[in-house]
C-alpha cells in the first residue's frame, strides 16, 4: 500500500503569530459530494519543521454524533483498519458491523445501516497517522448522515487540504472554515509534498528547491 508524507515550514515569525492567536494547523481530506472537507482529520500545534504521515488504509465507523460544526465523532461501532473497498459492510441492529458482502461499489467502501434504534446515524471512514513522530489513531476522514435501511457508499480520496484555525481539533465535524484553505494532490506517483506557510495570502505553497 502507499505511504504519504507531507512536510509544512513555520518562520519563527510565522510561528509567533500563530502561537499568539492560538492557531492551529488543520489537515482535511475531501468527502464524497461535498466540495470542501466536513471533518477536520488532523489539528495541531506547529513546530518550524512538521512532518505527516500515513498509509492509504481506512476503518469504516458509525456514530450518534450530529453533523454541527465541533461536533466530536464519536465511534460507537466499527471495523479495524484495513477494511476492503468494493464490499459490503452492514451495522446490524444488535450495534455489530458484520461483513463484507460482495458488492458493486468500485473504488469505495460501503455500509448498510440496519441499526433500529436510531432513525439515522452519522457513518464515516477513519485513518491513522503519524504527526511530528506521535502515532495518531483512528481519527475520522469522513463524515455522513445515514438513514435506517440506508447504505452509506464512501470514496477515499488521497487529495489533503490544509488550512490555519483556531478553536479546532482533531477528529471533529468542521464545517466552518474561516481560513483559505490550500488543496494538495497525493497520488498518481506523487507520495510526497513539501509546502511553506504564506502569511499575505493565508496559504500554502511549494517552495523552490
Amino acid at each position: 500500500m502507499a505511504t504519504y508524507k507531507l512536510d509544512i515550514a513555520f518562520t519563527n515569525d510565522q510561528l509567533e503569530s500563530l502561537y499568539q492567536t492560538n492557531s492551529s494547523v488543520i489537515i482535511a481530506k475531501p468527502s464524497e459530494g461535498q466540495s470542501t472537507p466536513n471533518v477536520a482529520w488532523q489539528s495541531f500545534k506547529a513546530l518550524p519543521a512538521n512532518t505527516l504521515t500515513w498509509q492509504e488504509e481506512y476503518g469504516i465507523y458509525v456514530s450518534n454524533t450530529e453533523m454541527v460544526h465541533g461536533a466530536q465523532l464519536d465511534q460507537l461501532s466499527s471495523t479495524e483498519i484495513g477494511a476492503i473497498m468494493d464490499q459490503l459492510y452492514t451495522m446490524e441492529p444488535s450495534g455489530v458491523i458484520t461483513g463484507p458482502e460482495s458488492f458493486d461499489a468500485p473504488n469505495s467502501f460501503a455500509l448498510l445501516n440496519e441499526y433500529k434504534n436510531q432513525s439515522y446515524m452519522t457513518v464515516g471512514l477513519f485513518q491513522d497517522a503519524n504527526v511530528n513522530g506521535t502515532d495518531i489513531i483512528g481519527n475520522a476522514t469522513s463524515a455522513a448522515p445515514v438513514l435506517l435501511a440506508s447504505t452509506a457508499v464512501m470514496t477515499p480520496y488521497t487529495t489533503v487540504y490544509v488550512w490555519i484555525q483556531s478553536q479546532v481539533v482533531s477528529n471533529t465535524v468542521c464545517t466552518l472554515v474561516t481560513s483559505p484553505m490550500t488543496e494538495l494532490k497525493f497520488g498518481g506517483g506523487v507520495n510526497d509534498i513539501s509546502v511553506a506557510y504564506n502569511s499575505e495570502s493565508g496559504k500554502f505553497y511549494t517552495p523552490q528547491s
